[in-house]
């Protein structure tokens, strides 16, 4: 492979860490052995009890590509993941968290695609895979419920930011992309705010759409990336609900509910959200906001849910009138009404 910079720049491999002992080995094996060669590997750690930063300081011995940062302070998890990118050397940004796994040539793959179209921003597909005795209800959740991006965008085509918003529409409310670690993007591009505050599990979701939807990008079908699924990743962890723990159980009806209705709002207020506000009105906004307000309600109770809504900054956009007339008969009503909706748009 020629060292032309030109033809195969620097690509900074971020790992940002916590407690990732289990797993970092296989993770690292993977990042050191890529196919495309000029890479430098930036792990920061965000100051792990376990054997994590030990185990990396052993890999960086023997490969000076690695470089170990340790973080002063604990950042938590967004805050370690824009520290990586601070420390990256390189424009060219491939997250891989502590826990996934790259194909070999997934490096090679993604930025001789940046490059061949001109791109700032690439998409690779990626696969689940479990742990072993993972519980098959949310194994089965991983496979029919969440969106196949394959389904969803072409293979290896350039999409404009109108031909983005025009595709991702009708399945804005879910996470029809992938991960942080299938995502390759120029740090230039970059800054800190395209993490938003507000989120916890769709943060990385929403960080990629603010970038594609301003930015030309290129989506390679093929899956380059394995996303682990375990039941000590930050994504299992969000789906406790214990309501006797209000802290626990507003975690969890943010995540669960008021994400999807923070999306609703980035679409009618957000101008990185202008083409998507074309395609959807206001009126079917409101619906599926509103569905998602009564389903959180039924599941878990009014009474329960309610005061969750009252002390959120959308409090005014999610709450009129009628939220304080709640039953199950206007549940089931408007669940009726909103059959043509939720089709449309995959709810």
């Amino acid at each position: 492979m020629t060292s032309n910079n030109n033809i195969t720049p620097l690509v900074s491999i971020c790992i940002p860490t916590y407690n990732g002992a289990k797993f970092i080995k296989e993770t690292l094996d993977t990042a050191v052995n890529q196919t495309y060669t000029n890479i430098e590997i930036i792990i920061t750690d965000d100051n792990s009890s376990d054997d994590t930063v030990a185990i990396c300081k052993e890999y960086a011995k023997k490969d000076n590509r690695i470089k170990v940062f340790e973080n002063p302070k604990n950042l938590g998890l967004v805050g370690n993941w824009c520290e990586s990118i601070e420390k990256a050397s390189s424009k060219w940004v491939k997250f891989l968290f502590q826990d996934d796994l790259f194909e070999s040539n997934c490096v090679e793959k993604m930025i001789t695609t940046a490059l061949a179209h001109n791109v700032d921003f690439v998409i690779c597909n990626r696969e689940y895979f479990f742990e072993k005795g993972f519980d098959p209800k949310i194994k089965a959740k991983y496979s029919n419920k969440i969106p196949k991006t394959e389904l969803i965008l072409e293979s290896q085509k350039v999409y404009t930011p109108e031909e983005t918003a025009k595709t991702l529409a009708p399945h804005i409310f879910f996470n029809c992309i992938g991960e942080p670690p299938t995502f390759l993007f120029n740090k230039e591009k970059y800054a800190p705010s395209d993490f938003p505050d507000g989120y916890f599990q769709l943060i990385d979701y929403i960080f990629i759409l603010n970038k594609i939807l301003e930015h030309n990008f290129v989506f390679v079908n093929e899956k380059l990336v394995k996303f682990r699924v375990h039941s000590s990743s930050e994504s299992m962890k969000n789906n406790t609900k214990d309501k006797n723990n209000k802290t626990v159980f507003y975690k969890y009806l943010h995540i669960q509910y008021y994400e999807r209705i923070q999306i609703c709002y980035e679409v009618i207020s957000n101008p990185i959200f202008k083409n998507v506000k074309k395609l959807i009105s206001k009126k079917e906004i409101n619906l599926i906001k509103k569905w998602f307000v009564l389903k959180s309600y039924r599941r878990h109770g009014y009474d329960n849910v309610l005061p969750f809504y009252q002390e959120s900054k959308l409090k005014d956009f999610i709450l009129d009138d009628k939220d304080l007339k709640y039953s199950y008969f206007t549940y089931k009503l408007f669940n009726f009404k909103f059959k043509k909706t939720k089709k449309t748009f995959n709810i």
